[in-house]
């Protein structure tokens, strides 16, 4: 059974991605999933725009208090986050009751900072919410679980699936008391369990059957066109009836986003003096890769020449979405009037490349070694200034040239991450020279130069973490 909704958009998220929420029956449940294509937010400080979906149920969205009680933290060190102090949305996903089997009405209460069309939460919130079942009799029912699972999706079959989180909680079975005890207050037909699943900050995942487990840091929310693998979280209610009635589902996606602990934010303009008294006073700032160019000059008249080159990024190399990358370009030669070609900001090329490195058959049962890999161009640097100076050198003159600029970062960008059978990389690449006068002696269309750096989320901005 399928019911049309949409969901009213918040002006706090600019970037765009669809989702469904499913209601099915018992026995589809792998169809559905087989089915699904999603888009999910990569980013908590840009707006998404309202997108609708056919076959979806009834839900809504609220703003304001829930009905439930707030939680209050417990005094653990490894306690988990919780909603305390923090604007809570409330999310209603349903499906009518009919001749085929109950009503389910699936509430959650997602954090407003970052919830948009999805309820969304940080790594070791806690999901909590509201189960109503309305019954035609409620002889009927055996029992109510929920469960919240996290998956890896790299293909369409199920081998394909590597799931790294699967959270479950029996609200009520027949063994556990009577149903009466959990009636609506306002509709004795109806029946309401309140639900509490806490998101852990990391996940344990054996890779191979007998092998010792890793722990990686809980996943990012990812699905973008065009790349077959997706990380997706996934809330559902499982309505156990008699066996002569279907068991019924209700699920929804929910997005889920890492806690960053590096409060570090990129957003500093550097000038080749600041950069100097890095050096002097031999305080790390700067990350210095050097690398060497050659080609030949056809300007004036034809010569090889060599060009001794130094990109500096700011250290340490963890950047927030949102902010940019600082970096400065040094170029040496003995050759002034190449220098002076070679330099400009049109010549240099750096380039922020991503590559997501997938398996494509599920890596926790060990049985492929097959890796697909997507790389792209996601970012490139502006240049914002230009200076040169004459080195004076023992023996010889050197020339040498700074160009100063920076990479800005999409807040749309997924944030860097690796679990089990995905990861997701960032790599700060520099190509060889384009002018019009240069050819590098070797042609390679390669990077000269490859640096991974990481891509992370602060929502310091935007809400209070503990």
């Amino acid at each position: 059974m399928s019911i049309f909704g949409s969901i009213t958009t918040s002006p706090l998220i600019s970037s765009k991605f669809q989702f469904r929420s499913r209601v099915v029956v018992a026995g589809s449940y792998q169809r559905y999933l087989r089915n699904t294509i999603l888009r999910h937010c990569a980013s908590v400080s840009t707006m998404l725009d309202s997108s609708s979906s056919a076959d979806l149920p009834d839900f809504e969205v609220f703003e304001g208090e829930p009905e439930l009680p707030l939680y209050t933290r417990r005094p653990s060190a490894g306690c988990s986050t919780v909603l305390v102090g923090r604007q809570q949305r409330k999310f209603r996903y349903s499906v009518e009751k009919s001749l085929a089997g109950p009503g389910i009405t699936l509430t959650v209460y997602g954090d407003s900072k970052i919830s948009n069309e999805l309820p969304s939460f940080m790594a070791g919130d806690r999901v909590a919410g509201v189960v109503q079942i309305s019954v035609n009799n409620g002889e009927d029912i055996r029992a109510v679980h929920i469960s919240l699972r996290g998956r890896v999706l790299t293909g369409r079959t199920s081998d394909a699936v590597c799931t790294f989180l699967d959270l479950q909680e029996t609200l009520w079975t027949e063994g556990s008391g009577s149903l009466e005890a959990n009636v609506h207050s306002t509709n004795e037909s109806d029946y309401i369990w309140p639900y509490s699943l806490v998101l852990p900050k990391d996940v344990a995942i054996s890779q191979v059957d007998g092998e010792k487990e890793q722990v990686f840091p809980l996943p990012h929310t990812f699905t973008e066109p065009g790349v077959p693998a997706r990380v997706q979280y996934e809330l559902e209610v499982f309505l156990k009836q008699t066996k002569w009635k279907r068991n019924r589902r209700i699920a929804t996606e929910i997005g889920c986003f890492q806690s960053n602990p590096n409060r570090i934010r990129s957003g500093y303009i550097p000038s080749t003096s600041s950069f100097q008294c890095a050096e002097a006073d031999g305080v790390t700032r700067w990350k210095a890769l050097d690398f060497d160019l050659t080609g030949i000059i056809s300007q004036f008249h034809s010569r090889t020449v060599h060009f001794f080159c130094t990109l500096s990024l700011k250290d340490p190399l963890c950047y927030t979405r949102g902010s940019y990358i600082p970096l400065l370009l040094k170029i040496r030669s003995q050759d002034k009037q190449a220098l002076e070609l070679i330099s400009s900001p049109d010549a240099a090329i750096v380039q922020l490349n991503r590559r997501i490195n997938y398996k494509d058959v599920q890596m926790c049962g060990g049985k492929s070694s097959r890796w697909s890999s997507v790389v792209e161009t996601v970012g490139a640097v502006t240049w914002k200034s230009h200076e040169g100076t004459l080195l004076e050198e023992p023996v010889l003159a050197e020339y040498s040239s700074t160009i100063i600029g920076k990479v800005k970062l999409k807040r749309d960008l997924a944030p860097s991450s690796v679990i089990a059978n995905m990861a997701i990389e960032y790599f700060i690449s520099v190509h060889p020279f384009s002018s019009p006068s240069f050819q590098p002696k070797d042609n390679k269309s390669g990077s000269l130069l490859s640096q991974m750096v990481q891509i992370t989320t602060d929502l310091s901005s935007l809400s209070e973490y503990e």
